[in-house]
């Protein structure tokens, strides 16, 4: 895409310049109204953005002069002196969009990549014109975790292909608990609530669970009739909750050319358990006959997951160990041996995690007062409200801070010297790359998942487990006196994001082999 900005600001038309052409477009600056003249007179641009207070002339009377080189081509029209006058003279000029200054260069860049989409875009068999699309999957009925995943490689993905859109079929309580995004988008399915093993009952409304089901298969078979989506992204349960994406996979094997993809985290349950019950209930044989290929979201020198399941047999040649899947970048920090001041309680989504927190407040009374450290707590936003106001009433009694949720976790945990946790894939893993030391609680069931991933935690020495049964307000208020030693965890392969969104974007259609795409390679 070839850019033509007009702009006398230097300082501006070099920030703008640059967020254009990291986003793939080649950018030409006129800094004055006689070199915006040659530029327009010479033609081939593919958009136009010009200010309208330039230091030798005005930018709308240059559209204006230049209106037949410019005839298919669209304009951005930005201004530090809007007014009705001003809109009224650029809508004249069948200006594409009008920009007051001060405005976010991210929402520039989003609008650029709107309006030259409308001529890159390929047309369907009917006349639409689409651009290439990817529609994810995560069922989520007790964390957050599924949807976390998919949304830190969404994220990934409209940041390699401009165009692409990505939309999110979520089943968290919570709905969209994660700041919109450019390019990305959430269908709300009606939430199940997982009882036990195979065990659903819907999660809010006073139905039962198979009406429940009956209405997100319906959601699920709509948005897939209409996007047509070139790859179709599901996390962790093959079949769906209640096999309710069966019928989905079975169309979509039969009757489009998109790719069908599962992303599996590195640990499910206890191996010898998942390969019994996929073999029961036919999971091997969907895997192996409806899905073009599997996604493992870990290290192997931390769980060997390929063998462990069995996905290797399969299918051969189409498994990727894409390394963990974490939004967080990984750093150092230097050990501490000291006793930690500042301590984070996180419950993840926080559904079952009240035992661990109210122990961990309780802790703090045990502690003596001169050596008592700082507290805060993050009930997660799926904690039933009567435990919040519980774990609030709790923490005003011994002067520990509260609170629901928080806009960026990492960033607590970075600067906290201790963090005590449940064993979610996503908390323990940005715990791990940033660096603080960990103590963790993993939950009982219904699957081993935590407790495993506790397991080989503790065994490579990064974090400490703590059982259960163990836990007490005595066992964390010896904890919170001597802690365990900082994480090393270095030699994990925390590229999964990068690479599980390369793969990704290689399946989607030819158009998103973008320069941007190309940059990221």
């Amino acid at each position: 895409m070839r850019i033509l900005l007009i702009e006398d600001e230097a300082l501006l038309a070099r920030n703008i310049s640059r967020a254009l052409r990291r986003a793939g477009a080649a950018v030409s600056h006129a800094g004055s109204a006689r070199e915006a003249r040659l530029s327009l007179s010479s033609g081939g641009h593919d958009l136009v953005i010009a200010d309208i207070s330039l230091g030798d002339g005005d930018g709308l009377e240059l559209l204006g002069e230049a209106a037949r080189v410019l005839l298919h081509t669209p304009v951005i029209v930005m201004t530090g002196q809007d007014s009705v006058r001003n809109r009224a003279r650029a809508e004249g000029l069948n200006v594409a969009a009008f920009l007051s200054k001060p405005f976010a260069l991210s929402r520039l860049v989003e609008l650029v990549s709107a309006l030259l989409r409308k001529a890159d875009l390929t047309a369907d068999s009917d006349g639409r014109r689409r651009g290439p699309s990817v529609v994810m999957y995560s069922h989520d009925t007790i964390g957050l975790g599924h949807m976390r995943r998919n949304s830190a490689i969404a994220r990934e993905l409209v940041k390699r292909v401009p165009e692409i859109s990505v939309l999110m079929l979520v089943g968290c309580p919570a709905g969209m608990v994660f700041e919109p995004h450019p390019g990305i988008d959430y269908v709300k399915l009606p939430s199940l609530s997982k009882l036990g093993r195979g065990t659903y009952q819907a999660g809010s409304l006073r139905i039962d669970a198979q009406t429940t089901r009956d209405m997100r298969m319906r959601i699920i078979e709509g948005v897939m009739s209409s996007i047509q989506p070139d790859v179709f992204l599901v996390d962790h349960e093959p079949a769906g909750a209640m096999d309710e994406l069966v019928p989905v996979l079975t169309t979509l094997r039969k009757g489009s050319s998109g790719r069908i993809v599962l992303g599996l985290r590195d640990i499910l349950d206890q191996p010898d358990r998942t390969r019994a019950s996929w073999s029961e209930h036919g999971i091997d044989r969907l895997i192996s006959e409806a899905y073009d290929h599997v996604l493992v979201y870990g290290d192997q020198t931390f769980f060997p997951s390929t063998d462990a399941y069995g996905l290797a047999s399969l299918k051969p040649g189409n498994v990727s160990a894409c390394g963990v899947v974490t939004a967080v970048r990984p750093r150092r920090r230097l050990i501490q041996n000291h006793k930690p001041e500042r301590v984070l309680v996180s419950g993840g989504g926080g559904r079952d995690a009240f035992p661990m927190i109210s122990a961990a407040i309780g802790a703090i009374g045990l502690v003596p007062e001169r050596k008592r450290p700082t507290m805060t707590v993050i009930t997660g936003p799926l904690m039933d409200l009567e435990l919040q106001n519980e774990a609030m009433r709790l923490g005003a009694k011994y002067g520990v801070e509260v609170h629901r949720t928080v806009t960026d976790l990492p960033s607590v945990m970075s600067g906290s010297d201790l963090l005590i946790t449940m064993t979610g894939y996503n908390s323990i893993n940005e715990a791990l790359a940033v660096g603080c030391p960990i103590v963790t609680v993993p939950r009982l069931g219904p699957s081993a998942e935590q407790r495993l991933r506790a397991e080989a935690l503790e065994q490579a020495g990064l974090a400490h487990y703590l059982r259960r049964e163990d836990l007490s307000p005595d066992s964390i208020a010896k904890l919170l006196i001597a802690p365990p030693a900082v994480p090393q965890a270095a030699w994990l392969n925390t590229d999964g994001v990068r690479n599980a969104a390369k793969i990704i974007a290689s399946m989607c259609a030819p158009t998103t082999k973008t320069k941007m795409e190309r940059a990221h390679a």
